[in-house]
């Protein structure tokens, strides 16, 4: 069987992505060489990684996270903290984290839910809303690793507008040695 690598997730708008960009640019100069940072235009908030997908469930999935999907509407996104995972002290993931994320948590447990029918595992842990804005390499000392997680969660960005999405994408992603390229096999409307 021929499976393709696949999530679920929110894209940005590209408003969103320039100030995300904008507001990150003293961030990223100031921990050269140690952090890999997302390209912006890859930028997406995942809801569910699927990983090894089987192409002859999407037409079937689509249908049914459309019907489950149905009415509940545009969600209100903004970001209010920036963070690493899974702590300061030995950081491997930056993200910027969202509020009021209730419908986005909503979101993701019908997509869960609606996957699993396939034969695809339900996430085990609970879903935490963020935006990973880049990972710590892993040739960094535990010494600099403790400084590059102060410095994330002391950071203060000025602001990112809220934005409003109504559509979530579902999204194939090759993994090439240069990073993965994205293409989005289909949007399902909220």
């Amino acid at each position: 069987m021929h499976t393709i690598r696949t999530f679920f997730a929110i894209e940005l708008p590209t408003s969103t992505l320039e100030q995300i960009e904008k507001e990150s640019y003293d961030l990223k100069n100031s921990i050269p060489g140690k952090i890999k940072w997302v390209a912006f235009g890859s930028m997406h908030i995942t809801i569910k990684f699927i990983g090894e997908f089987n192409p002859e469930h999407q037409s079937s999935i689509q249908k049914d996270l459309r019907s489950h999907l149905s009415g509940l509407g545009e969600i209100k996104l903004s970001f209010g903290k920036i963070g690493v995972f899974p702590n300061k002290k030995n950081p491997r993931v930056a993200w910027l984290g969202l509020n009021d994320s209730g419908q986005l948590i909503e979101l993701a447990q019908i997509v869960n839910l609606v996957s699993s029918n396939y034969g695809y595992p339900q996430e085990k842990r609970s879903f935490s809303p963020h935006l990973t804005i880049g990972r710590v390499r892993t040739n960094v000392s535990s010494r600099d690793r403790e400084l590059i997680g102060q410095m994330i969660t002391n950071y203060r960005f000025v602001k990112i507008d809220p934005f409003t999405t109504n559509r979530l994408s579902f999204i194939k992603s090759l993994l090439t040695p240069k990073g993965p390229v994205y293409s989005t096999l289909f949007e399902t409307p909220l």
